[in-house]
């Protein structure tokens, strides 16, 4: 196997080029000039500088890969609806264009469970799912029909795999965790609700697992929910994070009360959790795996009381909760977005060829 690594300078796609480069993967990765210093990786990666702007680059890194890694996306929910189109939508159909443009065999997309993400339970919920409404988020929107683009694209020359984690955690992930400690700081974290409801988590390393057998199994591509192999309540999770954390245990609410502060928080476009934060702590999330397990062999390797203790000890080592808050991702801007549209609109104009 020969792959490429997009999003290699991310949480998700530095763990994987470590998976990558311990299974001796002959490896390529595309990032931009100025993340470039960010890899720490062996001379036996081949780095190639630009961005999903430009599909002439991409394929220029496919050529000779049996299968691309697409994990270049904007997940944060208070991003601009603008970036997260470019990103997440325009940046996919430039990777689609340029992996069958090089005559890639297998294009393996990092999507998310929360693709289905609704005001509502989602109980033993299988991935063809049919949706009564939108998801909750411009971010989420972008990230469905994203997969739903390339998805749609799959055929015998380029199949195409969505692997849906649900919600992601471990030493380092720049979304979920600085908030959530910003909020046991503040006073706790909240469950939004009694915390009896189901709640689906992956922690980062079975993500990986899932993502590496996406490119060695799943003949036909499809969508594949992964989870971690417990099923937990809200409550039961996040007194386990609070634990790994050193912070007081959450604190529950009323999900009617939180739903309806967050909704006018988002409509006047304040700080703090939106609709899209309460659904996923508050409602029940139970996700069928059946589909990875049959057809990918899917089986977690890393259990909750294992990534647990190792996010303790990272946290020790990082200096605490403070130190977390501090390393939090901000969202991409209406600044940024036009940055890459300049940049998209310098290039060559044509699709690439073959």
């Amino acid at each position: 196997m020969r792959a490429l690594v997009i999003g290699a300078t991310g949480f998700v796609g530095r763990r994987l080029l470590e998976r990558l480069i311990a299974e001796h993967v002959p490896t390529h990765v595309l990032v931009r000039a100025q993340s470039r210093d960010k890899l720490r990786v062996s001379t036996d990666v081949h780095v190639h500088e630009g961005g999903i702007e430009d599909p002439n680059v991409i394929a220029d890194a496919a050529r000779g890969c049996d299968v691309v890694f697409h994990c270049a996306t904007e997940s944060a929910s208070h991003a601009s609806p603008r970036a997260v189109a470019w990103i997440n939508v325009a940046g996919t159909e430039n990777v689609v264009t340029a992996a069958r443009a090089a005559k890639v065999p297998r294009l393996v997309l990092l999507s998310c469970a929360d693709v289905t993400l609704i005001n509502a339970d989602r109980l033993n919920w299988k991935e063809d799912a049919a949706l009564v409404q939108r998801p909750l988020s411009a971010c989420l929107r972008s990230k469905l029909l994203a997969e739903e683009v390339a998805r749609q694209s799959s055929d015998a020359t380029l199949q195409v795999v969505a692997v849906r984690p649900a919600w992601l955690w471990g030493p380092g992930e720049p979304h979920n965790l600085p908030m959530l400690c910003a909020e046991a700081r503040r006073g706790g974290i909240r469950l939004f609700g009694s915390g009896d409801n189901l709640f689906a988590t992956t922690h980062v390393d079975n993500l990986i697992e899932a993502l590496w057998l996406a490119a060695n199994r799943g003949e036909g591509g499809g969508a594949f929910h992964v989870t971690d192999s417990e099923t937990v309540t809200a409550s039961e999770f996040f007194a386990r994070l609070c634990e790994a954390l050193g912070t007081r245990p959450p604190r529950r609410g009323i999900r009617t009360i939180a739903h309806a502060a967050a909704w006018m928080r988002a409509h006047l476009g304040g700080d703090g959790p939106w609709p899209v934060d309460v659904a996923r702590r508050a409602r029940a999330s139970l996700l069928d795996c059946s589909r990875a397990v049959e057809q990918l062999a899917y089986e977690a390797p890393v259990s909750m009381e294992q990534g647990m203790q190792a996010l303790a000890a990272w946290v020790r080592a990082q200096g605490g909760i403070e130190a977390i808050i501090a390393t939090a991702r901000q969202p991409q801007s209406e600044q940024s977005v036009r940055t890459h549209e300049r940049a998209a609109h310098a290039h060559d104009a044509d699709e690439p060829t073959a």
